[in-house]
């Protein structure tokens, strides 16, 4: 113990370098989920004096008998698994599409094409889909122009349509940094490999499914697991196009946390829905590094 001491104190100069990363890094990212764990076994609400005492696992017992919260997951699956497939399929064909194409300038023109929409924050995004959704919007408008006796359908504040409304959003699901990063991926095969596969004779899709899907399979399960993660979490939509409904049409788990802060004051019964969703995004993701397992193993060892 005294050698270890001694050895931070022959190097003070870097710890003290360091020091303000280090209490920073404490300070606004370990704090707050620590603080959060703890509020999650009191009965903390937004009530001003109000003492703060230990409830054990109320929260949890309560949040488990509570229909809105128990249904929150079935919404969310119904739409976090298209979003989870669309964000990893859609961007895989068209990084596929442009590395088909021959001219090197013609796929210099298409990834910047690609990655212009991230250019506009995500808030906007929402928004702009906010007014095609609107009754007298642009997505009516087009129906009507197939049909002029096709009815004007409120998409957001119909609960048979609303699901469907937020899948179809930012359609069609490209996704500037996802086909940048497959692009990247497919750019860095061995060229050797396709001429091989010329050699046999290999047709474009039995060179994607034999040579690309192995060799870009980090990027896959990064997508995947992020997707699983950002999935759970993502309750954005929610806020700024829908607020839950029609009724609760549209909760979601993040979602039903945010209300019971930010509206009922509820600290405790919030921070329990984070802990459980923190939780279920430990399992997944050690579940799928442990056995979602792509391309050759003894890269992976």
């Amino acid at each position: 113990m005294k050698a270890f001491f001694r050895y931070i104190w022959q190097h003070r100069t870097a710890y003290l370098m360091v020091a303000p990363l280090v209490i920073g890094v404490l300070i606004f990212c370990y704090y707050p989920p620590i603080h959060g764990i703890f509020l999650a076994f009191t009965d903390k609400t937004a009530a001003v004096g109000k003492q703060v005492t230990l409830v054990g696992f109320r929260n949890f017992i309560e949040l488990f008998r509570d229909p809105i919260f128990k249904n929150s997951f079935g919404t969310m699956l119904l739409i976090q698994i298209p979003r989870l497939i669309a964000g990893i399929c859609v961007p895989l064909v068209y990084a596929e599409f442009i590395f088909a194409l021959r001219s090197k300038q013609s796929q210099a023109v298409y990834r910047m094409l690609v990655l212009l929409p991230v250019v506009a924050p995500g808030v906007v995004s929402i928004l702009v889909w906010k007014q095609i959704y609107q009754v007298d919007g642009l997505l009516n408008g087009i129906l009507h122009m197939f049909s002029s006796e096709a009815p004007a359908i409120d998409w957001l504040g119909d609960a048979n349509w609303v699901i469907f409304a937020i899948l179809f959003m930012g359609f069609p699901w490209i996704g500037g940094a996802q086909v940048l990063i497959y692009l990247a991926g497919i750019m860095n095969i061995p060229k050797d490999l396709f001429e091989a596969a010329d050699l046999d004779g290999a047709t474009a899709l039995q060179k994607i499914v034999i040579i690309h899907l192995p060799l870009i399979s980090g990027q896959i399960r990064y997508f995947l697991i992020f997707g699983l993660i950002n999935g759970l979490q993502d309750y954005g939509t929610q806020v700024v196009l829908t607020q839950g409904g029609p009724g609760y049409a549209t909760y979601v788990p993040g979602y039903y946390m945010y209300e019971l802060m930010n509206v009922h004051g509820e600290y405790g019964k919030a921070s329990a829905i984070g802990v459980i969703l923190f939780l279920i995004i430990m399992v997944l993701t050690a579940v799928s590094f442990k056995f979602i397992r792509f391309g050759n193993s003894k890269d992976e060892n």
